[in-house]
């Protein structure tokens, strides 16, 4: 689950754990960060991703192991002396400062030439489209407004790592995906190491290299977005980053798990599990189809229970004639040809779709 370090490492956590008295922040963990990666610490409140990105700026010690970047020893290495870069979820903007200050302050109390800085703040300000509004100060401009000067300020010293600290949690739904779309954009650009803290799955799925996905302290998955999503490692991984339809049952030597309603699901490849299993099929939502499906691996009628339309999508859920319920989600149509609460329908989905996980 933990990578292994690597000569390409930015960030190595080797055997990392913090302690707060008697209560456990973070489990021992191994975990390595590429030069030029997104990864994203994703998780629930109190999961210890917060407490991942403390022990790499510095504003804590680990309680065991050690923390490196690009190979030295930073354990207990100011958080001044690690030439990383922040952004804070709540801007942490001087007030009395205008724009072109705030952008400026970290290069002039590095001692940067009045010529440095001007040369160097106009081009971080033209990066994240905010040319024009140097005399400007915090409180005339929106939220998303005074998160692109952060976001400014962090770049324009050109730090070898980037964090960020939930930086679109005090955004609405539409700015934080035009914002996510620019911190992409710049990410591509500098080819910074960058590590991103948030709680929204959707966000880490769409912006990361990699995702670390953490629980009560521990590494509950590390990989791809799309290893996460279609591979997940567990119920908790499965469930946490995208919604799912769970069947419990046992697993047969034919590849199919009847479930404890007495559907039959054909399964493809339950790789560790053997016949007479108990386990968990994990279908996405999106990977089940309205419609009898001629040949499809699986299938079951039912009766729409409920109907939720969402603009571009739909999400259906049915109770199946053997009483198991079944979510789908599929592209939006015209009211007229929708389907409605209390139509019979079929549902089909192929195996490859149908993931074994072993019951918890």
């Amino acid at each position: 689950m933990a990578s292994q370090a690597t000569n390409d490492a930015a960030i190595v956590f080797a055997g990392v754990g913090k302690n707060y008295g008697g209560a456990t922040a973070l489990h021992p963990i191994d975990l390595s960060v590429r030069r030029g990666e997104f990864l994203s610490l994703l998780g629930p409140s109190g999961s210890g991703k917060s407490t991942i990105l403390n022990l790499i700026a510095g504003a804590v010690a680990p309680t065991s192991g050690r923390v490196m970047i690009d190979g030295q020893d930073v354990s207990n290495k100011p958080a001044r002396e690690r030439g990383l870069g922040m952004v804070f979820q709540n801007y942490a903007l001087l007030p009395h400062l205008n724009v072109f200050d705030n952008v400026a302050f970290p290069l002039r109390i590095r001692g940067a030439s009045k010529d440095e800085v001007q040369k160097k703040v106009t081009e971080a300000l033209d990066r994240v489209g905010l040319r024009g509004y140097e005399q400007r100060k915090p409180r005339e401009m929106s939220g998303g407004q005074q998160q692109r000067v952060g976001i400014a300020r962090c770049i324009v010293y050109a730090p070898k790592i980037i964090l960020m600290d939930e930086p679109l949690g005090a955004l609405d739904k539409k700015l934080r995906g035009q914002l996510q779309d620019e911190i992409k954009r710049l990410h591509r650009e500098l080819g910074t190491t960058l590590v991103y803290v948030t709680h929204d799955q959707e966000e880490a799925l769409n912006l990361s290299d990699r995702v670390c996905l953490m629980s009560g302290g521990k590494i509950a998955q590390h990989g791809t977005p799309d290893e996460l999503y279609f591979e997940p490692a567990s119920e908790f991984v499965a469930d946490f980053v995208g919604e799912s339809n769970l069947f419990k049952g046992k697993l047969g030597a034919d590849g199919v798990v009847t479930t404890d309603t007495g559907l039959a699901i054909k399964v493809q490849g339950p790789k560790g599990h053997a016949a007479g299993a108990q386990v968990k099929v994990l279908v996405r939502p999106e990977k089940v189809c309205v419609g009898e499906g001629a040949g499809a691996d699986n299938g079951a009628r039912g009766v729409v229970q409920s109907v939720s339309f969402v603009g571009g999508t739909t999400r259906f859920e049915i109770q199946t004639e053997r009483g198991a319920k079944v979510l789908v989600t599929g592209i939006s149509e015209r009211s007229a040809g929708r389907i409605a609460i209390g139509d019979q329908v079929a549902v089909n989905w192929a195996a490859q779709d149908s993931v074994v996980l072993a019951q918890e």
